[in-house]
């Protein structure tokens, strides 16, 4: 990247940083005032989302379908990956290039520099479609595994289907347009859930995303990567761009929120679709990542390790039962909003107290999930003895006494 692009976007992104933030939505849908994306009228569509557990935090557009360009190559990725892990190809199967595969590293195209002939690993390939975003890897590795490059698009419908992906549809392994102008597409919201199944299944993608440069002196190559923002934003660590004239630029971008603010600890994945050019596409996402990394915050609402409630309970020893939650639960949380928590609580706790014993539930609830928790205390207590029952039997009876005369 440029010296004078990087200082743009270092100075857009604190003026976004520091600025107010005017006129959000309620919910995840980008609504006419919102000035979260300064170059929003120049992208498409975008998605920035919880990579564990698919949450939205903001959206536009993202369930229209738009072309993807080499963003196509990430269901190559996972389509190889399972031929790996089924035992069919290995990292180090070696694939000789073909005439096919040389003839797409001319100019114009995102390249690694396949050569008919020579041979080449698997893992070299997996390497240089991600990293350079090889539309030559693209096509050795689909045509050595399905024989064609049709017939492995057809295999990526299947797998987009089986996914329940249902606005992706692929003609090849790379993205580019085929001779009759057909176009590989998806919604943003589609592809977000495939980062997270790759992601979830396959997290060393991340591995090959993370490399900067391939160089290969004996081949003549030397390719940098085409991924931005990493090493620009702390915790930027891939993941995938795409670039054809009807698809504009597009970025799939996954983070590390926890490098932006230690206190945030999740991960979030980004989208962004049909931008004017690149350098709109990189601005666009860095200021979805510092929206998020400003506005939503890691909150963990239940921990084994702390009480959620003290019951006072006269039969016990000491007086009293602490009941912790039965598992630990978080959620990530948008500024000046918590989640709901209501407890329904034993009346009739009695002791000796067991290890482990339920006494009630924590019903939490947020946006549109709910929990239901086991309330459990988490040590033995032995029966109070008689007389520090009594006594505690005559306190009660005398602080309801006093109550009652207050009231009147």
């Amino acid at each position: 990247m440029k010296r004078g692009k990087k200082t743009l976007i270092f100075f857009l992104s604190l003026i976004f940083i520091i600025s107010p933030l005017v006129s959000f939505a309620d919910d995840s849908e980008r609504q006419a005032g919102d000035n979260i994306v300064g170059v929003d009228e120049n992208v498409r569509a975008y998605i920035i989302g919880n990579e564990e557990n698919g949450d939205i935090f903001y959206q536009k557009d993202a369930e229209t379908k738009y072309p993807i360009a080499s963003m196509s190559k990430l269901m190559t990725f996972l389509l190889v990956r399972d031929q790996i892990d089924q035992g069919k190809l290995s990292l180090d199967t070696k694939i000789k290039g073909t005439k096919e595969a040389e003839e797409l590293t001319g100019p114009g195209y995102s390249k690694l520099g396949i050569k008919e002939g020579e041979e080449y690993t698997v893992k070299e390939l997996i390497t240089g479609l991600i990293v350079v975003s090889g539309n030559d890897c693209a096509n050795l590795l689909a045509t050595s595994i399905s024989g064609s490059e049709d017939k492995f698009a057809q295999n990526m419908n299947e797998k987009a289907k089986e996914l329940g992906l249902t606005s992706q549809e692929f003609y090849n392994a790379s993205g580019l347009n085929t001779e009759d102008n057909k176009q590989n597409s998806s919604s943003a919201k589609d592809l977000f859930e495939l980062v997270r199944i790759i992601l979830d299944k396959y997290p060393d993608i991340l591995e090959y995303s993370k490399i900067r440069e391939i160089n290969d002196s004996k081949r003549g190559i030397n390719e940098k990567s085409t991924i931005p923002l990493i090493g620009e934003i702390d915790g930027v660590d891939g993941l995938k761009t795409g670039t054809t004239e009807e698809a504009k630029s597009c970025l799939t971008t996954t983070i590390d929120m926890s490098k932006l603010n230690n206190k945030n600890n999740y991960r979030a994945i980004g989208i962004v679709m049909g931008a004017s050019d690149k350098e709109v596409r990189d601005m666009a996402m860095t200021d979805l990542i510092y929206y998020v990394s400003r506005v939503f915050n890691f909150k963990k609402i239940a921990d084994t390790n702390h009480p959620l409630k003290s019951v006072r309970v006269n039969s016990v020893k000491e007086g009293y039962v602490e009941l912790y939650p039965s598992e630990d639960l978080s959620f990530i949380v948008k500024d000046n909003t918590m989640p709901s928590v209501k407890y329904d609580i034993n009346k009739n706790i009695k002791a000796p107290i067991k290890k482990g014993e339920v006494f009630g539930k924590a019903n939490i609830s947020y946006n549109d999930k709910n929990y239901e928790i086991d309330l459990v205390s988490n040590k033995e207590q032995e029966r109070a003895s008689d007389f520090t029952r009594f006594k505690r039997t005559i306190s009660d009876a005398c602080d309801f006494l006093v109550k009652c005369i207050i009231a009147r």
